[in-house]
């Protein structure tokens, strides 16, 4: 009894002990997953971290890359414009608004209608650098529109960080001011002139119509040139109005070109001009100037020519569009009749070639059926037999005649048989009586 007991007890000791080896056991093996979880963790952050860092550290890179690229681009630019200017650079970027428009008339200054009024400093860096030797100081000026023209200088008394506009430079940056317009003349409601000079398609296309005052807003940049002496340009008008009022008559025209182009610096293809005539006044584009694209008018004789009107040239090429549209719309006709024409033609032949079968078909089942019932006939007794027989005379329906001598004795069907094997005139078996 005693050592029942006794084996009974270390029986449930030894099970006591298997239970807490195994807590233990999975007790540590929960431990070890979490360690191994808390790990995970710990290294998909570091990772996170780390291409996190990696990535600001490539972005300082092409930033740096960037900023060494447009330092670069400067210093060519620089040195470029040191070469063409003769010594002479200065490109800066200045917040634009509107110039008074009595800032230049009331003190009778002349070709004023494309002057810049400057900052001072802008005036000290160029004197600094002697640029008067060059002449006349002008100026590009370029717009984040994509809009540029060029311009000369009133004086060196704008605001610091400030460019102040005349109307003129306003107009070729961003387009016509919106002022109404009617086929008699006058003043335009054209606002496409950036899209002319960036093309079509930019962002200065977009632009509205606007008054002077809220166009000139925004950074300009502002860049001494030299440019060569204008030897020609070539206008076009806004609208057809101003052939009419001006340029029906060459020495109208000519006199009112020379007083417009007396008002202005500089002209650049794609500018817009203002001319004054009999109360009205017109806007004309710049087309083309030469040499290159941008030239000054300040002393020097420049041939003129004005071609159609924007207006005119909208009109002849919605009559050449509305013409295709017809040239267009009669091929489609056209082209739609030759095939019908063509379908119809095909039909009809697939009629035909049908109707060619079935003909076909029906003489070869013909045959066929004549062929058989040639087989069930009995032969023809021969001329002057004994056998009791008949002869007999068919009249068939296409106007042939048969003739056959048939036995007494022989079946009125074998008559049947015997016109059948010989055509029947065209009818099929069952189809006639005889």
């Amino acid at each position: 009894s005693s050592s029942s007991s006794s084996s009974s007890g270390d029986a449930m000791l030894s099970g006591e002990l298997k239970a807490a080896a195994s807590k233990l056991q999975k007790e540590q093996a929960q431990r070890a997953e979490k360690e191994r979880q808390r790990l995970e963790k710990e290294r998909i952050l570091a990772e996170r971290q780390r291409q996190r860092q990696q990535q600001r550290e490539d972005e300082a890179r092409a930033k740096r890359l960037e900023a060494a690229a447009a330092a670069a681009a400067e210093e060519e630019r620089h040195l470029r414009d040191l070469e063409e200017n003769r010594g002479v650079s200065l490109r800066v970027q200045l917040a634009a608004a509107p110039a008074s428009a009595d800032a230049a008339s009331s003190r009778g200054i002349k070709r004023a209608a494309d002057k810049l009024q400057l900052p001072p400093s802008v005036g000290e860096s160029l004197m600094s650098q002697n640029a008067p030797k060059n002449g006349a100081m002008l100026f590009e000026v370029a717009a984040s529109n994509g809009g540029r023209t060029h311009a000369g200088v009133l004086e060196f008394s704008a605001p610091e960080g400030v460019v102040l506009l005349p109307e003129k430079v306003a107009t070729c940056l961003w387009g016509l001011p919106s002022t109404g317009s009617g086929s008699d003349g006058g003043s335009s409601s054209y606002t496409g002139s950036a899209a002319h000079q960036a093309g079509a398609g930019s962002p200065a296309a977009a632009a509205g119509p606007s008054s002077s005052g809220s166009r000139c807003s925004g950074q300009v940049w502002v860049r001494y040139v030299r440019l060569p002496k204008g030897t020609y340009v070539r206008f076009q008008p806004e609208l057809r109005a101003f052939h009419d009022a001006v340029g029906s008559d060459p020495e109208v025209l000519r006199s009112s070109l020379e007083q417009c182009l007396l008002g202005y610096c500089t002209l650049s293809q794609g500018d817009w001009v203002q001319v004054p005539y009999a109360g009205e006044t017109y806007s004309l584009r710049v087309l083309e100037v030469q040499p290159g694209g941008a030239v000054s008018v300040i002393d020097t004789d420049i041939a003129a020519d004005v071609g159609p009107s924007i207006e005119t040239e909208g009109y002849l090429r919605a009559q050449e569009e509305a013409a295709a549209r017809d040239a267009e719309r009669q091929r489609q006709a056209r082209e739609a009749a030759e095939r019908e024409t063509a379908q119809a033609l095909e039909a009809e032949q697939a009629a035909e070639a049908a109707q060619a079968r079935r003909q076909a078909d029906d003489a070869a089942h013909r045959l066929q059926l004549q062929a058989q019932k040639a087989a069930l006939v009995a032969p023809e007794l021969p001329a002057g037999s004994d056998v009791p027989h008949v002869t007999l005379l068919f009249r068939l329906p296409d106007g042939s005649r048969l003739s056959r001598r048939f036995e007494l004795q022989q079946q009125l069907q074998q008559l049947y048989d015997y016109v059948d094997s010989k055509g029947a005139g065209g009818l099929l078996p069952g189809a006639y009586q005889l």
